[in-house]
């Protein structure tokens, strides 16, 4: 087992000893166990699937940056939710309102943050499904 740590700038997402984590980088995923190679590594957008013992707990990120040391696994991101945190309403919600703002742009809008949101919520729904699947 490991220390695994996501932390994203509103709060400590997830802070456990885990078996195994996966994670989505720009080549590919990745799945860090237990006595893995010092790592650094940019993440792409994706989930991150953590197993201890028989259970996984899956967690919605938007990208950012993992360090792997000899017993502790850090995932900095700028966005990161558990899925069963996801309010679906809320999410379809947010999506709505960015594609309007898309739809509807002015010189006041910043069309980066919009981008941004409407690839989080989309994200986040993509989840839910996955949750909503399995259940």
């Amino acid at each position: 087992m490991f220390l695994l740590e996501i932390l994203s700038p509103e709060s400590a997402v997830f802070s456990d000893s885990v078996d195994e984590v996966s994670l989505p980088t720009e080549k590919g995923e990745i799945t860090i166990l237990t006595n893995h190679v010092p790592l650094f590594s940019k993440l792409s957008e994706g989930e991150v699937k953590i197993k201890k013992g028989d259970k996984q707990t899956l967690i919605a990120i938007a990208g950012g940056f993992l360090e792997v040391e000899k017993e502790k696994v850090s995932v900095l991101s700028d966005y990161a939710v558990k899925a069963e945190n996801i309010e679906i309403a809320k999410a379809l919600e947010a999506k709505k309102r960015a594609e309007e703002l898309l739809k509807n742009r002015d010189e006041t809008t910043d069309m980066l943050i919009v981008e941004k949101e409407l690839q989080r919520t989309i994200l986040e729904l993509k989840m839910a499904e996955k949750i909503k699947r399995k259940v």
